[in-house]
């Protein structure tokens, strides 16, 4: 009797300690390499992400960039969505993503005005509590538009443009 007081139950719980959904917003900078003429564009970035794994989920991604100072203006909207990875350390979580959707620019007449885009790029979160962490990351964006405004025609170049993001996010 004395003996089987001494062993140990086994783990029963197999939840994991994670919240499973989380939605961000962000100041965002994203050069401006679709239109020549253009300088950087200030804007924000939101999305939310679901993870069905500790370490794999998806996220959704949505940007709006203008305020260029160059002397073209446009304004960037980007509609992403895509697999992300997740790094888990302590307080500190790193992640990973691939993302594809589109991207539109408007305030110039680049035609076509919309097309496919795709971003690649990852980041960190340290978590302030368990609902709440600071987000910062950085992507490379790749979108098909006409160099120069005002000048119709598909355009057979990618530009990429660097993003850079900052905010918070709550997780649920």
């Amino acid at each position: 009797m004395s003996s089987a007081a001494q062993v140990t139950k086994p783990a029963t719980d197999a939840t994991v300690d994670f919240q499973r959904y989380e939605a961000y917003v962000t100041a965002a900078y994203s050069s401006a390499n679709q239109v020549k003429s253009s300088s950087a564009l200030i804007g924000f970035n939101a999305g939310v992400d679901a993870k069905l794994k500790k370490w794999f989920g998806g996220t959704v991604d949505f940007g709006q960039y203008a305020n260029s100072t160059g002397t073209v203006k446009p304004t960037v909207t980007t509609f992403m969505a895509g697999p992300e990875f997740y790094i888990p350390s302590g307080n500190l979580t790193g992640f990973i993503h691939v993302l594809f959707g589109g991207a539109h620019t408007g305030g110039v007449d680049t035609k076509p005005d919309v097309s496919f885009a795709y971003g690649v790029g990852g980041g960190f979160e340290y978590s302030v509590s368990k609902r709440l962490a600071i987000r910062v990351s950085g992507d490379g964006i790749t979108s098909s538009f006409t160099s120069i405004p005002f000048v119709a025609g598909d355009s057979p170049h990618s530009h990429l443009n660097a993003r850079a993001t900052g905010g918070i996010a709550y997780r649920f």
